[in-house]
């Protein structure tokens, strides 16, 4: 390995880990951390634990240790996913070099440490920062080469199963190389990954809630095949997509084995998720991580290959690839990619009275910010739009025009024309007035606008007098029995 290449490695494993640990307790909660959040504290006070953690509790014990040995805040609480993040940037650097040639090690290392969406969720108190770091090492050890492990990657395998159920997609590829050897730990490897499969049917076939929830499609978000397949593009990026193509056409020209078989583990866990999709299970383009690493890898052959042809031409898309994602990388550096929950609530706490009401999109995390400034413990929070839209909510809708309270709105700015509802949001234009945004506009060529609005009840309703002979009327002054 010549220094400049060694250099160009550790610049791409350093730039990854700085990029996944700046600001790492600035962004405030938002999503699904709220989750994290709570049932981390519920491990750590011995109490039971929740559905999603007992089926797959390898992130939140990580989490959980990073809690118990820092204390609870956002940075802690990321902290772990972070460090997994680094790790796949580095694994996917220096691993293997007898089956990845340093080239390519060297592009897919680089495409990585800038990917937007792999710093979003190495930056997010969740389970796919550390999914993508065992599906990284069940994919590298398990590639074709003197150098495989089988027993390692049947391991790391396992740990990704325990992160994420999702992680079964790739079991199957693994198992293909294991087949044509006869040696006594590729065996053990076999069996391990199939108590792994084994394992994780049982757990499907248990009545888990997250996947009864998704065959269903009783999940508050709906992602069919086109969402999937337009969120899966636009998150791994035009640049690292393209070139991986480049290494699948060149795999298919030179016919070299372990790009046949990262191929394959790249298209499979994928070809299957959209196949689901189209079936109208709600299916996240995030349940494909585990094809990541090798998408990187076969980008990272593709560049390699193209540039032994033309090095012209292979410099060029690879410049391209990697510039790709740097305007999603500054936008991501301005905002973390997430609502500044915390934001909001400190200009509420300078506007609102305790018994305000508040309509807001993911309401608790809103008020778990709330809750620390004082007097506003017990402020009125409602979840927007869920308890508004339905017809049945037509009396509540009036009834919070003519409280006597005064009435906020809090929403998503990127939802405000299509996904709230016409009834909620002709509701919302029509009695409300926007007071301010919070957040950074985004940069441009970003597709996320993550500010909040947050609106104000124009003015209160006076409740109609009653009618003649409606019970609420009671009698008049001065009369009586």
């Amino acid at each position: 390995m010549s220094r400049s290449v060694r250099w160009l490695l550790v610049l791409a494993v350093t730039l990854g880990a700085v990029v996944r640990l700046l600001h790492l307790g600035r962004w405030s909660i938002d999503g699904d951390e709220l989750y994290s959040w709570y049932d981390v504290q519920t491990i750590l006070a011995g109490e039971a634990w929740p559905e999603g953690v007992r089926s797959h509790p390898l992130a939140y014990l990580g989490m959980a240790l990073s809690v118990w040995l820092g204390g609870l805040d956002e940075w802690v609480l990321r902290v772990f996913p972070a460090l997994c993040g680094c790790l796949a940037v580095a694994s996917l650097a220096w691993m293997r070099p007898d089956a990845v040639p340093r080239g390519a090690a060297l592009l897919a290392a680089w495409l990585a440490a800038l990917s937007p969406w792999l710093v979003y969720h190495a930056q997010t108190a969740r389970f796919y920062g550390p999914l993508l770091l065992f599906s990284c090492w069940a994919t590298l050890w398990a590639v074709p080469g003197r150098g495989r492990r089988p027993l390692a990657s049947g391991l790391a395998f396992a740990a990704a199963v325990l992160c994420h159920p999702s992680a079964l997609l790739l079991g199957p590829i693994m198992v293909l190389p294991w087949w044509r050897s006869s040696s006594g730990r590729s065996r053990t490897g076999l069996v391990t990954v199939g108590l792994a499969l084994v394992g994780g049917a049982a757990w499907m076939a248990s009545g888990s809630d997250v996947v009864r929830d998704a065959l269903t499609r009783s999940t508050l978000s709906d992602y069919g095949a086109r969402q999937f397949a337009l969120g899966l593009g636009y998150n791994v990026g035009p640049g690292t997509g393209l070139l991986a193509l480049v290494g699948v056409i060149g795999w298919w020209v030179g016919r070299e084995s372990p790009w046949g078989w990262l191929t394959a583990a790249a298209a499979v866990p994928v070809a299957v998720l959209f196949a689901v999709a189209l079936t109208g299970v709600s299916t996240h383009q995030r349940y494909a991580m585990v094809a990541v690493p090798a998408m990187l890898l076969l980008a990272g052959w593709g560049g390699l290959w193209l540039t032994r042809r033309s090095r012209a031409l292979g410099g060029l898309v690879i410049l391209a690839g990697l510039c790709a994602p740097l305007p999603g990388l500054w936008a991501h550096h301005r905002d973390g990619n997430r609502h500044d929950v915390r934001g909001a609530a400190d200009w509420l706490a300078s506007q609102v009275a305790p018994d305000d009401i508040i309509v807001a999109d993911e309401h608790a995390t809103l008020d778990l910010y709330l809750g620390a400034a004082p007097g506003l413990q017990d402020v009125y929070l409602f979840e927007a739009p869920l308890d508004f839209e339905a017809p049945v909510d037509a009396s509540k809708r009036v009834g919070f025009l003519r409280n006597r309270r005064e009435i906020w709105v809090v929403l998503k700015l990127s939802r405000l024309e299509r996904g709230y509802g016409e009834v909620f949001m002709d509701w919302v234009d029509e009695h409300f007035t926007e007071m301010t945004r919070v957040g950074s506009e985004p940069p441009p060529l970003v597709r996320h606008d993550n500010r909040l609005v947050v609106f104000r009840r124009s003015e209160r309703q006076r409740s109609p007098p009653p009618a003649p002979g409606d019970p609420r009327s009671g009698p008049k002054a001065g009369e009586g029995r």
